[in-house]
C-alpha cells in the first residue's frame, strides 16, 4: 500500500496515498476492460441445406463450344458443399469513468472483429467448368473495427436541473477475401473495400457541344449536348464496364451519433433528442426518379424536374441532364452525378411540460397533474434536399418521416 516514486529535479518524494488522494476526489470509478472471444453465426444467407445437392427443374441443358448441343432431361441445380457456420473473432478494449460524484460518466470502447468462413457463392470458378450455378462455401473474410462511447453529464444550479447524454459510434469494415477472381484492372477489385461498396462511373460534367462529344471517349447510345460525360479510367478511348470504380462511402453510415437533453426549472421541463449520421451517401435511381425511363407516358415523381439542361438553358450544373425517352444513353447509370451526401442531423423529438401547482391539485384531490406539448421530426440539417434523407438509396417513393405535433395532459389520482 505504501511506496515511493523516484525523485525528480529537486529530489522530493511523494507517497502513493498523497498522489492518489486528489484523484480519488475527482474520480469515483476509473476502470479498464478487455475481452476476446469467438462467436459462431449459423444464420447464414444463401441456400438452405447446402450440404445436399439439388436437381434443377429444367427441360434440358446445353453444352459445347458454341453451346449448340442440347439434350432433354434434368440437370444438377446446386452442388453440395461441405460448409460450417461463420466465426467472428471479437476483441474489445473498454473504459468506464465516473467523476465529480457521479455528475459525469463516460463509457468508451474500441472494438475489432475478424470474421472468417463467411458463406458466399464462389466467384473464382471458370465458366468452362460448365456449372449451372456456382457452389457455396465458407470463403469470405471481413475485418471490422471502430469506436463508440456515451458521455453523461448531470448537474443543477439551485432549482435548475439538467442532464445531457451524448453518444457517438464510428465503424469501418473491409473485405479481405470474397473469392473474386483477379480483375483486369485494380480499381475493379472489391477486396480491400467496404462491404456493399458502391461502384459507378466518374462524371466530369455535361457535354457542351457536338465537337466536345467527337473529341471525347466514345460513350454508349444516342449521346448529345447536355448528356453526362464520363471519365475514361483505363484510357482505351471508350466508356464501358471497365471504367466503373468505387465511388463514395456507400449507403450504410460509418458515423452514428445522438444527443439527448433534459432541462427542468421548478414546474417546467424540456426534453429532446437529436440524432445524426455521417460518412454516408444516397444513390438516386429507379423509375419515378428517372424521367421517361418507361417511355414518354411515364414521367417522374419529383418537383425539381424543371431543374434540367435544355437548349434554351444549357446550365452545366443542372440537376437533370438532357431529358430523353427510355434508356437511349447512359445518363442514368450509377455515377458520381447521382451520388449525393446523405449526412444529416435531425431534432427527432422535443417535449415541453408543466406540472400543475400543488394548491390546485389539493382542490381536485389529485396526486399529480401535468400538461405537455410534443413535436416529432421538427428540424433537419442536411445538404440533401431531394426527398426525406432517412429514406436512403433509390427514388424516395416510400412514405417519408412526417413532422408531427401533439398536446395532452396527465392525471394521477
Amino acid at each position: 500500500r505504501y511506496g515511493f516514486f523516484p525523485s525528480v529535479g529537486a529530489g522530493w518524494v511523494v507517497s502513493q496515498e498523497q498522489f492518489f488522494e486528489p484523484l480519488q476526489d475527482l474520480f469515483q470509478l476509473f476502470k479498464f476492460r478487455f475481452s476476446y472471444g469467438l462467436v459462431g453465426n449459423s444464420r447464414i444467407s444463401g441456400r438452405r441445406f447446402a450440404y445436399i445437392a439439388t436437381v434443377a427443374n429444367a427441360s434440358g441443358y446445353t453444352f459445347g463450344e458454341n453451346m449448340d448441343n442440347y439434350y432433354p432431361g434434368k440437370d444438377i441445380g446446386d452442388y453440395a458443399s461441405d460448409v460450417s457456420w461463420e466465426v467472428a473473432h471479437k476483441t474489445n478494449f473498454g473504459l468506464n469513468i465516473d467523476a465529480l460524484n457521479g455528475k459525469i460518466s463516460l463509457q468508451a470502447n474500441y472494438f475489432k472483429q475478424h470474421r472468417t468462413g463467411i458463406f458466399l457463392q464462389r466467384n473464382s470458378l471458370p465458366y468452362y467448368l460448365g456449372l449451372r450455378s456456382s457452389p457455396y462455401g465458407n470463403v469470405g473474410v471481413i475485418d471490422n473495427h471502430g469506436i463508440d462511447g456515451t458521455l453523461t453529464w448531470n448537474g443543477n444550479l439551485g432549482d435548475f436541473h439538467f442532464q445531457l447524454i451524448g453518444n457517438f459510434t464510428w465503424t469501418r469494415n473491409k473485405v479481405i477475401q470474397n473469392d473474386q477472381p483477379e480483375p483486369k484492372y485494380p480499381w475493379l477489385d472489391k477486396k480491400g473495400l467496404k462491404v456493399g461498396q458502391t461502384f459507378g462511373y466518374v462524371a466530369l460534367g455535361l457535354f457542351e457541344s457536338k465537337k466536345e462529344i467527337e473529341n471525347s471517349p466514345k460513350q454508349n447510345g444516342d449521346v448529345r449536348s447536355g448528356d453526362i460525360k464520363y471519365k475514361d479510367i483505363n484510357g482505351d478511348g471508350k466508356i464501358d464496364s471497365y471504367d466503373r470504380m468505387a465511388i463514395g462511402y456507400g449507403d450504410i453510415p460509418e458515423v452514428v451519433y445522438g444527443l439527448g437533453f433534459s432541462f427542468s426549472y421548478k414546474s417546467f421541463s424540456l426534453t429532446g433528442l437529436f440524432q445524426g449520421v455521417g460518412n454516408v451517401d444516397i444513390l438516386l435511381s429507379g423509375e419515378g426518379f428517372q424521367p421517361f425511363q418507361q417511355g414518354l407516358s411515364r414521367g417522374n415523381l419529383l418537383s425539381n424536374i424543371t431543374d434540367r439542361w435544355t437548349v434554351k438553358n444549357p446550365d452545366p450544373h443542372a440537376f437533370y441532364p438532357r431529358l430523353s425517352p427510355g434508356t437511349v444513353n447512359d445518363n442514368y447509370e450509377a455515377s458520381t452525378w447521382w451520388l449525393k451526401n446523405g449526412r444529416y442531423l435531425r431534432l427527432k423529438s422535443l417535449q415541453f411540460s408543466y406540472d400543475l401547482p400543488q394548491t390546485f391539485l389539493d382542490r381536485l384531490n389529485l396526486k399529480n397533474a401535468y400538461v405537455f406539448l410534443t413535436g416529432v421530426n421538427l428540424l433537419t440539417f442536411t445538404p440533401f434536399d431531394v426527398f426525406d434523407v432517412e429514406l436512403g438509396n433509390g427514388k424516395g417513393a416510400a412514405y417519408p418521416n412526417t413532422k408531427n405535433y401533439s398536446a395532452g395532459f396527465g392525471l394521477k389520482f
